[in-house]
């Protein structure tokens, strides 16, 4: 368990973050509200959402979980979220799609900010700014995660627009 927060940094190829995986003591599979402070969602999509993109959905539905995922009416398809707000593949304490987990979950606690670049979720995620220090190169796939969701809205944005300019 990590005894103290501090800000996220990196120092010699490492950075201050470590998942707790069972043992966090706040799951990021919800009720999780997102990211919002200070932001406003053009779209009016609910920043607690678990969007898909197509390659997630595909595996999901592959894999035989088409059931825990729904298809917005704007067209894209996003994890079916409990009465409580928490993920559907959230079940006992843990993700029952973690072989096939979508990329947003995938990235989670990292994002790319259009200003700052690499970003962590700091306050939703116990295991960023403590003790735990890992090795830049094993977040690949965090960081891979995290570009293939921001392709993926700056393609529904540019596809949205010439939607909306014809």
């Amino acid at each position: 368990m990590l005894s103290k927060k501090e800000k996220v940094r990196i120092e010699n190829d490492k950075i201050n973050y470590s998942c707790l995986m069972g043992d966090c003591p706040s799951s990021c599979c919800g009720p999780f509200g997102g990211v919002q402070n200070g932001l406003d969602s053009i779209n009016g999509i609910d920043f607690a959402e678990i969007t898909l993109t197509p390659d997630d959905s595909n595996k999901l539905i592959s894999a035989g979980h088409a059931h825990l995922i729904e298809l917005t009416d704007k067209g894209y398809y996003r994890m079916r979220l409990k009465v409580d707000g928490s993920c559907s593949a959230f079940i006992e304490g843990k993700c029952s799609v973690h072989v096939v987990k979508p990329s947003i979950c995938r990235a989670f606690p990292f994002y790319i900010d259009m200003f700052v670049g690499l970003c962590t979720v700091s306050g939703s995620c116990p295991g960023c700014g403590g003790d735990g220090w890992t090795d830049l190169k094993n977040l690949s796939e965090e960081i891979s995660a995290a570009k293939n969701m921001y392709d993926f809205w700056l393609k529904r944005i540019e596809d949205e627009s010439k939607s909306n300019n014809k």
